[in-house]
């Protein structure tokens, strides 16, 4: 299988995290794209979205999404799951898909903010953002306290999520989230405590 990632994405972090939890990093082929937006990067040959990461299986057919990748991994790997099972699995997977949201209103934004001149920037929009990140965290803590510090597809995302965040604090501002002093505590415990957490730390 082959892998194509960056060092900084929090969605590759995720994949990559579930591969070493499940001891699959001598099954995939670590391909990593220098820039995600380079359209000769040769990640895009293979990938029609030309998103981050996108997984080849072993038939040859490429999985794009990062939930997708990390649930086949999850099935291929012989640890316990990490999804969890009856009414437990949906408590994961709405963390799960609450930092995934997170992810996804912040990263939307980053672009314009590091290549458009400040003046043009939609600054009504990224308030909106700041904000939903605000009540979204507060959530995401909340979460968290049903699980402590135990290791699940949706802790893993929210630490991925809280890592990445404060990694582009220059352009999500999120040191400055009520919640985050907790959460940035929480995370590094779980860096700390976690090899697979602690190997796949944003670079």
């Amino acid at each position: 299988m082959k892998l194509w990632y960056s060092d900084s994405s929090p969605y590759a972090r995720k994949v990559r995290t579930v591969m070493y939890y499940h001891q699959l990093q001598n099954q995939i082929e670590l391909l990593q794209a220098t820039s995600g937006m380079d359209k000769n990067s040769p990640h895009n040959q293979d990938n029609p979205l030309g998103r981050l990461p996108a997984l080849q299986m072993e038939n040859g057919e490429w999985l794009y999404n990062s939930s997708l990748i990390a649930e086949y991994l999850d099935h291929l790997g012989s640890q316990p799951s990490l999804y969890g099972s009856g009414e437990q699995r949906w408590q994961i997977l709405r963390l799960h898909y609450l930092a995934d949201g997170v992810l996804e209103n912040e990263i939307a934004v980053i672009p314009e903010k590091r290549l458009r001149p400040q003046s043009e920037w939609w600054l009504e929009r990224h308030q909106q953002i700041f904000q939903r990140t605000e009540q979204s965290l507060i959530a995401i803590a909340q979460s968290i306290d049903v699980f402590g510090e135990a290791l699940n597809i949706g802790t893993i995302n929210a630490v991925c999520a809280i890592d990445f965040l404060l990694f582009r604090d220059d352009w999500t501002h999120a040191s400055q989230h009520s919640a985050m002093a907790s959460l940035k505590s929480w995370a590094e415990k779980m860096n700390a405590r976690y090899a697979c957490l602690n190997e796949t730390y944003p670079k």
